[in-house]
């Protein structure tokens, strides 16, 4: 039997929030309703856009009030690459779970980071 096609194409809906935003559209969702979640989930992305933007053409003030300059950043990188290396370390070798490698590997390089910010005679 030969069937004929529908000529009404169905339309989607288009969701950002909920394919970018991902968890806290779910977030979103539990707490207020689908509909109410679909507007604030735009929002945020309006939001996160709109700073995006201010950072950038605010970034002479923005890096100056933050102390950032490249010795700072390349700092920011190694106490990152450590943290990396320390959740390998703890997850796959020694066999700690994964949240308990992470907060480990995350405490010891908060501690390290500011150990080296208190003992360092002159700011990076």
């Amino acid at each position: 039997m030969i069937q004929e096609a529908t000529t009404l194409r169905v339309v989607m809906d288009l969701n950002l929030g909920e394919s970018i935003l991902g968890g806290l559209y779910d977030l979103y969702v539990d707490a207020l309703g689908a509909t109410m979640a679909w507007w604030l989930g735009h929002l945020t992305l309006i939001g996160l856009v709109a700073l995006a933007y201010w950072v950038i053409t605010n970034w002479g003030d923005v890096s100056n009030g933050l102390g950032i300059n490249g010795r700072r950043f390349s700092a920011w990188l190694v106490i990152i690459g450590f943290t990396v290396a320390q959740y390998i370390l703890y997850h796959d070798q020694w066999g700690f779970p994964a949240s308990g490698a992470f907060v480990t590997a995350f405490g010891t390089s908060a501690y390290l980071w500011w150990q080296w910010y208190q003992i360092e005679p002159q700011k990076a």
